[in-house]
């Protein structure tokens, strides 16, 4: 995408991962939050989050 400098599939990474927040953030499982967002299932939301960012999604603290 020109207008942000990545490709088509970082992009939707990027907000597949920004919904799996919002999910977790909402009070939503991990698992809830992996299967909204299109991750097969918690652990590939974990893989995919830690290889993005460096932590878990476990780790954060929303609130």
């Amino acid at each position: 995408m020109a207008e942000t400098g990545l490709p088509y599939r970082g992009y939707a990474l990027w907000l597949r991962l920004g919904r799996a927040v919002d999910v977790f953030a909402a009070g939503g499982s991990l698992t809830d939050a992996a299967h909204d967002a299109g991750f097969a299932d918690s652990a590939h939301l974990s893989r995919t989050f830690r290889r993005m960012f460096g932590l878990a999604p476990s780790s954060l603290h929303i609130g």
